[in-house]
């Protein structure tokens, strides 16, 4: 620590010490000893209030960090209970979060909320179902869940490393992707969006109408007033996290499919519906894996200058603005160009060692690989165990409905088998 000594100047008149406790002392005097301390005194206090206030910083990593986040620990619930009160949800939100699910031209719609915990824990299962060959296999320990805690992974989150911003993307695209299916369903403040009539692929004859899509446009709106919106900074963490939660909601867009439905009689096309709905979240989440094995190490730039047109009304022409923006560039160890990443990569700042995931480490609510299946999924054990040993366990595995049969009429029977089964487990 830094201790610093205050000397009295010599050209200071000396007052007894009973005038200090006396009410009516003259502040003017006290004035005047301020504004004759030493320049060096000055500047070393500013020296420690800025030395103390970057190791405050680098303590807990962020105060305002993925502050907003602590409403993912409810997912279990939207997704185990029906029933459950979504108004209890309410101080897991941030009073700006909580006030999207309040549009001015809409009522509350508890659904609304309903279809972002889904969300979030649609991608956690996917999130689970993607790194199990992973030495990070998307795991989570039971005191992130508790309330007050910041969000679900715990400091994690705060390094800038690729886990890191695949679970930003998944989390990301989780949300848009139920908001989105679930705008044709149940929720009230969700315009049917109409896709564009396209014959391609129509048979004969057969006259396309335009169906109501799932609506991607609300879908990555409400998830990014949900998401960055809350978020705040200016620096290399706070423009990554953007940009990875906008590639999570891209990889939805992206993977949207076209369905048809024909209508006639007799099994006849005469004409046909068709809309655009999200993808199977499998298979967003196979993009975003593949996107986390190529994700691209990025820094912060200078500030850019950007022209951007202004019509504040329909009758003006319009005028032109310079803005600056911040800016992320990509860092190439055999290149001095200077690229942008493109907005469907994932990006990372920050180099950890490679057996960062390999022990536990509860600071960072890493769980280690001892103990873990390593096999389950085709996994490579000695990638997985981190070099460690592993061993065979061998286990019954118990199958209630098997050598189903039906018993006419009408009946299905079925038997009850026990297997023997395998697996290997890190030692």
């Amino acid at each position: 620590p830094l201790f610093v000594t205050f000397s009295e100047p010599e050209t200071l008149p000396s007052q007894p010490r009973s005038n200090l406790t006396n009410k009516n002392f003259n502040a003017k005097n006290i004035d005047m000893r301020l504004t004759q301390l030493a320049p060096s005194v000055l500047v070393c206090i500013a020296f420690m209030s800025a030395a103390m206030q970057a190791l405050w910083n680098d303590d807990d990593g962020s105060d305002s960090y993925l502050k907003d986040s602590r409403w993912w620990s409810l997912h279990r619930l939207a997704y185990r209970d029906r029933d459950w009160n979504v108004r209890e949800a309410q101080y897991h939100f941030s009073r700006r979060q909580w006030s999207q699910f309040s549009p001015k031209k809409c009522s509350f719609d508890p659904e609304l909320i309903r279809a972002a915990l889904q969300g979030v824990n649609m991608a956690l299962r996917e999130c689970e179902r993607q790194m199990a060959t992973e030495r990070w296999n998307c795991s989570r320990i039971a005191a992130n869940y508790q309330y007050g805690q910041p969000n679900i992974f715990g400091r994690l989150l705060w390094r800038g490393i690729p886990e890191t911003a695949f679970t930003l993307a998944i989390i990301s695209a989780g949300v848009t992707a139920s908001i989105a299916a679930e705008c044709k369903r149940s929720l009230t403040c969700c315009p049917c969006h109409l896709t564009q009539v396209d014959n391609s692929g129509a048979p004969q004859n057969a006259i396309t109408r335009p169906g109501c899509d799932h609506n991607i446009k609300f879908a990555k709106g409400f998830a990014k007033r949900l998401l960055d919106k809350t978020e705040k900074g200016r620096d290399v963490r706070y423009i990554s996290l953007l940009h990875n939660y906008n590639t999570g909601r891209r990889a939805v867009a992206k993977t949207m499919k076209k369905r048809c439905l024909c209508h006639g009689t007799s099994g006849s096309c005469t004409y046909r519906t068709c809309w655009k709905e999200v993808a199977s979240f499998q298979k967003i989440g196979q993009l975003l894996k593949m996107q986390y094995t190529k994700a691209v190490k990025v820094m912060q730039g200078s500030p850019v200058k950007i022209f951007k047109t202004f019509r504040p009304s329909l009758g003006d022409s319009g005028r032109r603005r310079r803005r600056r923006i911040l800016n992320l560039v990509k860092v190439e160890e055999h290149s001095n160009r200077l690229t942008r990443p493109r907005r469907s990569d994932l990006v990372y700042y920050e180099n950890v060692s490679s057996d960062f995931f390999c022990e536990r480490q509860t600071y960072w609510s890493v769980l280690g690989t001892r103990q873990r299946i390593c096999d389950a999924h085709g996994g490579n054990c000695s990638h997985i165990c981190c070099g460690r040993p592993y061993r065979t366990e061998y286990y019954k595995h118990v199958d209630e409905k098997c050598n189903c049969r039906f018993i006419w009429c009408c009946e299905v029977k079925c038997e009850v088998c026990i297997t023997d089964k395998h697996r290997k487990v890190c030692s």
